[in-house]
């Protein structure tokens, strides 16, 4: 079917938009991102791009035309010749082993965010039958609060949807966390094949499923324990459930494309959201009459209704209400989406929000394939080249990057975990549309070579800038994931095992700054307030502040108060590399308290962080051994509560050295730990 005219020209326009926005530095304009970090990646590509354009002319020239034939029948006889089921299987596999690799040697089989740390304790709830701990009380919850944990007066529980900390007690009943991340690995390439291939064609399908594999982002991501990978297989899955909607079984393929999209609600709702959309357009596109459409459309919206009750059942348990997810429960209103004021960091404009989104959109180009050469503009330009070959059906891919972009518009924050994480469900579609600008390209142009196109030259450039990306960046890259916070590396329930320890509690140490947050929260402020408050008031100030609130009553009632009143004078002090903390801030003056010194001396002797392995603890806080922060002078409620337990620290014993176990001696009640 001939399609209609405005697509030929209305999808390139759309993809150079996406491109240019990509590459012009708006976030410096409007978002204060640093110009060096713009200035660095054009350099990179374009040294990339020269080189590698000029390794392959050279071969190109010097072959007259050979390599490019020889690529070609490389494709021809490694991958189009192999049989579907096959070939699917065979690049569902490799990204399944890839994910395992990554997890295992360059993260060492240990989560590294703090969502990770959460979802990770969350598992051991469910593991132990519930749906939330019982918090520590009173002073002991500063040795074992994190963040994005709510600590209520009678529930423990994350922050996020129930969904990934599911799939992590999966892993973990079976032995390790990350054991059910290859199933989702499966799906992910078996979605996203089967989409592209009723998008696009075979050709372009099974490209889709290399350049997966081949994504350090992906494979990053799905090496990792956030919940990024579940959401993204579960969107294509979807989405190739609903190619169905156009044969015999359709009502089947509706159930299944609702089930996805509800089971995906639990792992990220606003990404289910934004999946709905090529879902819908797929039905739009498949379905040969109207009432097929609306029938199609209905059983998926009842399918994904159905599935997202025990989402919503999970909220009213432990929120108190069905619509209210733990984040906004913690953080309260300002996380939402929408122009207004934040809880931190900076209020979003409209004008900020273009910035971020090309932000993302620059970030993709340098993470997706780690290629010296941006691949919005290699989409852009395939799109271009081969406007007259566009299909209708071409708009799918680009509906399901749009609508999850349209989305985080109006999202105020972003991070950047492996690349630009929270576009994360929409890569597949960008790799669809990758795969589909090379193969248009491919097929553009006039003869160059006997038996090669112009456009069939051009592919062959991008393969080889594509290669050696993998071979130079790809490599650091991944050293720096592994190498960049050490504290990750470790395995200090391993460590304990060879040392023989048993029925102990060991304390890790924590930085000042995290010591701080975390007695704010035990001393009863709102994690809502306690980064703002943090960020205003001077580490020293802070601890004195503290530490009256500890002793006095009556200055605990008034804490928040006077922590509003210091943060009011706007002395938030001074960065300082008196530690290894370099975000810690001392008073511009530099005069300490006698125990502002102290805690300083301590963090001079090197610490480590404890949020990584809260997991490791029984929700009951009474397993074998008991993980807690170490907090110094102030541990003594926590040794007390234990009082039949050996003691230890697990530190380094010089910044930077091997963390290992000192045992600590019992002191007199209310003093230190010696």
């Amino acid at each position: 079917m001939t399609p209609p005219r405005w697509v030929s020209w209305t999808l390139p326009a759309v993809v150079t938009a996406l491109a240019i926005l990509s590459l012009v530095p708006v976030a410096v304009w409007w978002a204060g991102a640093d110009p060096r970090y713009f200035t660095a990646s054009w350099q990179a590509w374009a040294w990339g791009s020269v080189v590698g354009l000029g390794v392959a002319a050279v071969l190109l020239l010097l072959s007259r035309g050979a390599v490019v034939r020889s690529m070609l029948g490389l494709w021809r006889r490694g991958v189009a010749a192999w049989g579907a089921a096959r070939f699917v299987a065979t690049a569902a596999l490799v990204l399944a082993a890839f994910a395992v690799l990554t997890c295992v040697i360059v993260f060492a089989g240990n989560p590294r965010t703090v969502d990770g740390f959460a979802d990770l304790f969350q598992a051991r709830t469910f593991l132990a039958g519930r749906l939330w701990a019982h918090p520590p009380q009173g002073d002991l919850a500063a040795n074992f609060s994190t963040l994005h944990m709510i600590v209520g007066p009678t529930r423990w529980f994350s922050q996020y949807p129930p969904g990934q900390a599911l799939v992590l007690a999966g892993g973990l009943a079976l032995g390790a966390w990350w054991l059910l991340n290859p199933l989702f690995a499966v799906a992910l390439v078996f979605g996203t094949y089967r989409v592209a291939r009723w998008c696009c064609d075979e050709t372009a399908a099974r490209l889709a499923a290399v350049l997966l594999c081949v994504s350090p982002f992906v494979v990053a991501i799905s090496g990792s324990e956030l919940s990024h990978l579940p959401a993204a297989a579960l969107g294509m899955l979807a989405a190739a459930a609903a190619t169905a909607a156009g044969g015999g079984r359709w009502r089947r393929g509706a159930l299944a494309a609702g089930a996805a999209l509800g089971l995906m609600a639990a792992f990220r709702p606003l990404d289910a959201v934004a999946a709905a959309v090529p879902v819908g357009v797929i039905t739009l596109l498949a379905s040969p009459t109207g009432r097929r459409r609306a029938a199609v459309l209905g059983l998926v919206a009842a399918a994904g209704a159905a599935l997202s009750v025990p989402i919503l059942w999970y909220n009213s348990r432990t929120t108190g209400s069905w619509l209210q997810f733990g984040y906004t429960y913690l953080w309260g209103p300002e996380l939402a989406l929408g122009f207004h004021p934040v809880l931190w960091g900076t209020a979003l404009t409209p004008a900020r929000a273009v910035a971020l989104t090309g932000l993302d959109l620059h970030q993709l180009n340098m993470y997706l394939f780690d290629s010296p050469f941006p691949i919005l503009v290699l989409i852009a330009a395939g799109f271009i080249a081969g406007r007259r070959r566009i299909l209708l059906r071409d708009v799918t891919p680009l509906a399901g990057v749009l609508a999850l972009m349209t989305i985080f518009f109006f999202y105020w924050h972003r991070d950047v975990f492996y690349g630009p994480r929270f576009l994360f469900s929409a890569v597949p579609w960008f790799v669809v549309l990758a795969a589909r600008a090379l193969v248009l390209l491919r097929r553009a142009g006039r003869e160059a070579y006997p038996g090669v196109t112009s456009g069939g030259v051009v592919v062959y450039g991008f393969a080889v800038i594509m290669v050696l990306g993998l071979l130079t960046v790809t490599p650091a890259r991944l050293r720096e994931y592994h190498d960049a916070t050490p504290v990750f590396n470790l395995h200090p329930d391993h460590d304990a095992g060879r040392a023989g320890i048993h029925q102990a509690v060991v304390v890790i140490p924590d930085g000042w700054g995290s010591r701080l947050i975390a007695r704010m929260w035990a001393l009863g402020v709102a994690p809502r307030y306690s980064t703002r408050l943090y960020g205003s008031i001077d580490a020293c100030t802070l601890e004195q502040a503290l530490d009256r609130a500890a002793l006095d009553s009556g200055a605990r009632a008034r804490l928040l108060a006077t922590l509003d009143s210091l943060a009011a004078l706007g002395h938030p002090g001074v960065l300082t590399a008196i530690t290894a903390d370099h975000n810690l801030r001392l008073p511009a003056s530099g005069v300490l308290a006698p125990v502002c010194r102290e805690e300083v001396m301590r963090d001079r002797a090197g610490f480590l962080a404890f949020s990584p392995f809260l997991y490791l603890n029984r929700t009951g806080l009474d397993g074998d051994i008991v993980w807690a922060r170490d907090l110094g002078r102030w541990n003594a409620p926590l040794f007390a509560r234990y009082p039949d337990r050996a003691l230890y620290r697990y530190a380094p014993p010089e910044p930077g050295g091997t963390p290992r176990f000192t045992p600590l001696e019992r002191a007199a009640p209310g003093d230190a730990v010696r």
